[in-house]
């Protein structure tokens, strides 16, 4: 597997619709539960993380797909999930491999600000360690900030 997320083709604001923009689902409304269009659109996505469009599909529908909550014209488009920021204890990592994630169990306050809620990124989650972006030392132990990117 690459360093590069899953690619994923959802749907989007035609004028959000921009190669390169990114974008993080924060929640699903019940107006996008009860759409048509539910399962080409969120449902795909994961809450919490960010994704980069990589690609804009312009399909020349007679009838473009309107976005029941916003009203806005939808166009298909593909998605890569980004990477994630979390700490991954020094004797586990290493450039490259694949581990579960472990949530720290004890959290000190250097390490606090870089500990992805479960929403994010679930304890369990097989991760792939693709970048070491800083090191923090705790009472418990030593963490390197790294770049992951969730396998599920």
């Amino acid at each position: 597997m690459s360093d590069h997320g899953k690619r994923i083709m959802t749907l989007i604001s035609k004028e959000q619709a921009v190669v390169g923009r990114t974008f993080r689902l924060y929640s699903i409304p019940n107006e996008c539960r009860e759409c048509r269009l539910f399962n080409i659109c969120v449902s795909r996505l994961k809450l919490g993380r960010v994704y980069r469009i990589v690609e804009v599909r312009h399909v020349g529908l007679p009838q473009p797909n309107k976005c029941l909550l916003t009203g806005e014209d939808m166009v298909p488009v593909i998605v890569e999930e980004q990477p994630i920021i979390a700490p991954i204890p020094v004797n586990l990592f290493i450039e490259g491999v694949t581990i579960t994630y472990t949530k720290p169990r004890v959290i000190c306050d250097e390490l606090r600000m870089y500990v992805p809620n479960d929403q994010v990124l679930r304890e369990g989650v097989k991760i792939k360690l693709l970048k070491e972006l800083g090191r923090v030392r705790c009472k418990d132990g030593n963490y390197v900030i790294a770049e992951v990117l969730p396998l599920d």
